[in-house]
Formats: structure tokens, sequence, C-alpha cells
């Protein structure tokens, strides 16, 4: 029996949608960069060869990630 065979039967037993593994992967990666992690780290905790692999992949603009850069900017041009 296959990892998503068993994810897929956790999943209807607990009445959630059914997702691949790669899913929690990605969202997991998501949320780590919507919480500021470093993007050096994440690429690391995801084992990818470099930097590049993981912002092609992951750093899409989310509205957290845009929503956060512009308090930031709003921040940073306060007088």
């Amino acid at each position: 029996m296959s990892i998503f065979h068993v994810f897929k039967a956790v999943c209807k037993r607990a009445s959630l949608p059914v997702l691949s593994p790669h899913a929690l992967r990605h969202t997991h990666a998501v949320h780590l960069l919507e919480a500021g992690a470093n993007i050096k780290y994440v690429s690391e905790r995801l084992g990818h060869a470099s930097v590049k692999v993981t912002a092609d992949t992951y750093l899409h603009i989310t509205k957290k990630i845009e929503d956060d850069a512009l308090a930031l900017y709003e921040q940073y041009v306060e007088i």
C-alpha cells in the first residue's frame, strides 16, 4: 500500500478533503514563508538543491505576504 492510499484513508476517516501528501508539503512551505521564515531555511528544510528552486516553486505572492510587505513599507516611510 502506498503513502497516498494510507493518507487518503486517514483523510476519509477524519472527514477531511483528500489531498496528496505533497499538498501538505506545499502548504507548510507557504506558511513558513508567510510567517517570515528565511527562504534559505525553508529551502534546506525541504531539501532543495538551491534557494532558486524554492523561490520558483513556493514564493508566489500570497495576500498575506503582500499585506505584510505593504505594512512594512508604510512603517518605513512614516516620519
